[in-house]
């Protein structure tokens, strides 16, 4: 065989192979990057899923949240200031059977502050405790790249007990609404003290759970 020949047969295979390769890269790269994006995201890879139709947009926007959480360093909160944020939650929760609307709106505000002190970004002011939607969606993006599971819960009462505070009669959504705040708060201290719990159930009058009990 000649040597041009030999050449290029050398040179079609090159150009083949390398054709396989990318068309690989093409197929298994989005993949690997959808199996990722849902293992870090969880629940929250579905809502952004249903949010923007297709999962190129739903992709785009949980891989801008990573970056954006790559650029933000969060500290450890000391002993004593994990402390003061517990013994608020204790208030908090304390008082929704006198002021169920207000119990709610101070779990906001003790998130919020929370969220300060860890070192997340400063998000909308909540004015009185009351978050619109648009602060309500940018905290949330927010907590999700490190708490998923916890925003979930809270996605899925933000909008009765938003809606429950007009109506103070509707206890029970405004119960489920701090109930998810409640999850947030242990997610961000890390799990409240033992003491912080015992009480949740009997302080809003929701009966204590097994899971409540597990965790215990």
């Amino acid at each position: 065989m000649e040597t041009g020949t030999i050449v290029i047969i050398v040179i079609a295979v090159i150009v083949i192979a390398g054709g396989a390769a990318a068309a690989a890269r093409l197929v298994l790269l989005p993949a690997l990057r959808t199996k990722r994006l849902r293992g870090r995201f969880g629940p929250e890879y579905d809502h952004a899923l249903e949010a923007y139709g297709d999962r190129a947009g739903a992709e785009r926007d949980l891989t801008e949240r990573l970056r954006e959480r790559e650029g933000t360093e969060l500290r450890e909160l000391t002993r004593e200031e994990a402390a003061a944020h517990a013994e608020a939650w204790t208030a908090v929760q304390g008082e929704f059977v006198d002021d169920p609307v207000g119990s709610v709106r101070g779990a906001r505000s003790l998130t919020d502050s929370i969220m300060r002190d860890l070192g997340y970004p400063d998000g909308p002011t909540a004015e009185g405790g009351v978050h619109d939607d648009a602060s309500f969606e940018r905290r949330a993006k927010d907590l999700s790249v490190d708490h998923p599971e916890a925003v979930a819960r809270y996605r899925a009462t933000w909008a009765a007990g938003h809606l429950a505070e007009a109506d103070q009669t509707a206890t029970e959504n405004l119960r489920e609404a701090l109930l998810a705040y409640r999850g947030l708060v242990e997610a961000l201290l890390g799990g409240l003290p033992k003491e912080h719990r015992r009480g949740s159930g009997r302080e809003t009058g929701t009966p204590r759970t097994a899971q409540t009990e597990q965790t215990e």
